[in-house]
């Protein structure tokens, strides 16, 4: 009966985000943001009977993007040098690569890279954005790998850490952020006074041109690495929820930039894990490398944010973005703690530590779900696998080639996990990895 109603939920609430190929996963972390899938048939152990292929790939967190039978990564190819990559999901051969020079700038040595930020795919397009030097870039390609626009300067932009934020396509216009601030703490990013006049903003691109549709400017901020959800109004409008330090959580209108409601208590951390939306009930953290103190819970029911009453346990994900199956949310640390409490109140009903192969495990990757399973991808290397539901049971926990920091991608009975090293792709009738 559990694996029923968890069924039952994820078909429910994937029916309005989905494609025509349920298999598809075309954006950060699937469906609308999610995690969910409604395949079935993974595996809760990888060895050579299910690892159907493994890929070597360059340097990058990016996380992998399905559409029909591709599946698309970027990745540093060299030095300066860059490339957004299409695999077979059937062997995981390169069908073809589009490569770039950039820019380099500053960057957090140990947790990012300049190929971090996800690709976005959809029946006619493949695109992506990312930085080179003081410009945040976004480019189109399409199926083949041919460059159908690209946009060389989106909106300025000054690094702390570097960029990260994936790219989201809604009716016609990609979605692009650039939120920075010249200065933190009384450390300063940029000496240049033309510089420090730059202004946080996010830019509606129009989807087969790449020009500027409408740009909305706001209060410089933390660097964000947060990637938005799609609310869709009681109008039937469609609007996308973002969190940033300064501006609190935000509905914007998707066809005009125009922000429609705001909701900010005064946040002082950094948005980086993403939001989830569920049932018109939203929740994101917001934190620093020394914890999260700061949540948003809100019922958007109403069309304008109503905040939850929501029990704020320790060790809230920073990094790891929440997970929603059913009236049941799944917090996953970044040290290792998972909570399962309830979704609109925050009750814990479960808190376990998650152990890798070896033992502890430490987590910037977010669990995603499918087939009464959650997945959860380590630092350490592991893939660990734990049965959805409101008591803890581990299913299995597998040594992969290296660390992972970048979303597992869930495609037609199949998982791709991408390491520091490799791109796998996890099915119950794997064949030896030669």
């Amino acid at each position: 009966m559990k694996f029923l109603a968890y069924s039952s939920f994820l078909a429910l609430s994937l029916a309005l985000h989905v494609s025509a190929d349920a298999a598809d996963w075309g954006r950060f972390r699937g469906p609308n943001g999610s995690g969910l899938s409604t395949t079935t048939g993974l595996p809760a152990v990888v060895d050579d009977s299910t690892t159907l292929w493994k890929t070597p790939l360059g340097k990058g967190w990016s996380s992998p993007v399905l559409w029909g039978d591709i599946v698309v990564v970027t990745a540093e190819t060299a030095d300066n040098k860059r490339a957004v990559i299409a695999l077979s999901t059937k062997d995981g051969k390169e069908l073809w690569r589009h490569e770039e020079t950039f820019v380099p700038h500053n960057l957090h040595k140990t947790y990012n890279t300049f190929a971090s930020s996800s690709a976005f795919i959809d029946a006619e397009r493949i695109y992506v954005n990312w930085s080179s030097g003081t410009a945040i870039q976004a480019l189109a390609l399409d199926h083949t790998g041919k460059q159908l626009w690209k946009n060389e300067h989106v909106a300025d932009y000054i690094h702390e850490h570097g960029t990260g934020v994936s790219p989201v396509v809604v009716d016609g216009i990609m979605f692009v952020r650039s939120e920075f601030d010249w200065q933190r703490d009384g450390k300063i990013y940029t000496e240049d006074p033309e510089q420090q006049k730059w202004k946080t903003c996010f830019v509606g691109l129009d989807a087969k041109t790449g020009k500027q549709v409408w740009k909305t400017e706001l209060p410089n901020c933390l660097n964000t690495f947060s990637t938005p959800v799609v609310h869709e109004t009681k109008s039937g409008k469609k609007e996308l929820i973002c969190a940033n330090t300064n501006s609190g959580v935000m509905g914007i209108d998707v066809a005009t930039g125009k922000i429609n409601w705001q909701y900010n208590p005064g946040y002082k951390q950094r948005s980086l894990g993403s939001g989830v939306l569920s049932d018109d009930f939203y929740f994101c953290t917001f934190g620093t490398g020394g914890g999260v103190k700061e949540i948003a819970a809100l019922d958007l029911k109403s069309g304008k944010p109503e905040p939850v009453s929501f029990d704020i346990p320790k060790g809230l994900p920073y990094v790891p973005s929440p997970l929603v199956i059913g009236q049941h949310m799944y917090l996953l640390g970044d040290g290792g703690i998972m909570r399962c409490v309830e979704q609109k109140t925050g009750k814990v009903l479960y808190e376990e530590r998650v152990e890798g192969s070896q033992g502890s495990a430490k987590f910037f990757s977010s669990p995603v779900a499918a087939d009464g399973k959650i997945f959860c991808a380590s630092q350490q290397g592991d893939l660990i696998v734990i049965k959805a539901g409101t008591t803890f049971e581990k299913l299995g926990a597998s040594k992969l080639d290296g660390p992972v920091n970048s979303v597992p991608a869930i495609g037609d009975k199949q998982l791709f996990v991408r390491t520091a090293n490799s791109l796998y792709c996890i099915g119950a009738k794997g064949q030896p990895v030669p």
